[in-house]
Parts: structure tokens; sequence; C-alpha cells
């Protein structure tokens, strides 16, 4: 008998006031864009997936028992006090299923981030407790470390990917290779910053919603 699609439920951060340290923009904006990326590859790789945009942390959770999610992956990034570097794992906690594909995930993110001090442990977050799939709570980075924001911020398409890789090295399925390339796009360069502001409003009023200013030795 063919073996059932695994489903993936991603519950990316909905924290707006979280700025980065660069780049005018904030944690929301960016964990969501890790997560159409990430769903994009998960697809590809043969799951199943549902992404909470705008629910509640609540409403995202009902819909994942209500699915039955196999896995239930919360995607963020961190921040301390502007100098601590590093990805963050947390699971319920460290023998379960959760903590294995956390720590799949970790072997296939680690080596390409920028950050040293790298961690899988037990946090009792809402989503983590009340979800009933094994949970993966990432935090990609901190985004209060300028270095680490510019990396976060740069790439998109690799974290979700490794990630991605992880799962699949998690439940045994092939990962299946990303083969469309995708470019960025510079808008303009200004000495003023209200320029530069200018054009940024009327890019998201033209529908770019993912663009943002950067520089000025910010």
């Amino acid at each position: 008998m063919e073996a059932a699609v695994k489903k993936i439920y991603i519950s990316p951060s909905d924290q707006t006031a979280n700025r980065y340290a660069v780049g005018d923009t904030n944690e929301a904006i960016q964990c969501r864009a890790i997560a159409k990326a990430l769903e994009r590859a998960l697809i590809r790789c043969g799951f199943a997936v549902l992404v909470g945009l705008e629910d509640s942390m609540s409403q995202r959770v009902n819909r994942s028992n209500a699915w039955e999610a196999d896995l239930h992956l919360c995607v963020h990034t961190n921040a301390h006090d502007g100098t601590v570097r590093g990805t963050r794992l947390f699971c319920y906690d460290l023998e379960g299923e959760g903590y294995r594909a956390c720590r799949a995930v970790m072997d296939a993110l680690a080596p390409i981030t920028p950050g040293e001090s790298d961690s899988i442990s037990v946090l009792h977050f809402y989503e983590v407790t009340q979800a009933k799939a094994p949970t993966v709570y990432l935090e990609v980075a901190f985004h209060d470390n300028p270095e680490e924001a510019a990396w976060i911020i740069g790439h998109t398409e690799q974290i979700a990917e490794a990630v991605c890789l992880g799962v699949c090295r998690h439940y045994g399925a092939a990962y299946i290779q990303q083969t469309e390339k995708f470019y960025r796009v510079q808008g303009g360069a200004f000495r003023l910053r209200e320029n530069a502001c200018k054009l940024l409003e009327e890019l998201k009023a033209a529908g770019y919603a993912d663009a943002f200013v950067t520089g000025g030795g910010e």
C-alpha cells in the first residue's frame, strides 16, 4: 500500500512590531516570505501543506489539529540584545518526534547560517503545547543583530530549502532540488532616505509588498 502523504502545517510569525536591525522590515514580513518559499519547496517534494498567514494563534492550532497535520512548523526569527547570533529550535521534549524533526532541520539549516551558537531546547509556548502534531518551533538567527538580519533578508529561498531538506530527511522522503532561479531587483539608490521611502511606497502601492529600504549605514 502506498504511504499516505505527510501533512505539514506552517505557522509563520505575525509579529510586525519586531523590527529588523537593517532593511526597514520586520519579523512578520520576513517569516511569511520564508513560509511561502517553504510551502513551494515542500509541495515540490511531495508533501501536503497548509500555511497560516492571517489567523490568530488559537485559530492556527485549531486548523492544524482539525487537518490532522503530521508536523506543526513555526517560523520565527530571534532577538536579544543585538549581539547574540545563532539559530534556535524548540520542541515539547527531548525524546519525542518533535525533537527528532528539530534535529533533522537543524542539521540541514545550521551549516548555512552565519551564527555559531545553535541549539535545540524544550520550550512550552502555546503552539508547542496545544498542537496535536509534533512541533518544530524555529527561530532562524537574530534579527536585531545587523549581520544576521541582513543574512535572513538575503537568504529567504536558502532558508526554506534547508528546512525542507531537513523535513525530507526526517520522513525519509526524497529531496527534489529547486531548478527555478530567483533574482532580486534593486529599485534605485538615493542620497536622501525620504526619496528612497517615496519609491518604496510607490512600489508597495503597485503590489510589490516585499519591497524594503536598506543601506545608509543602518
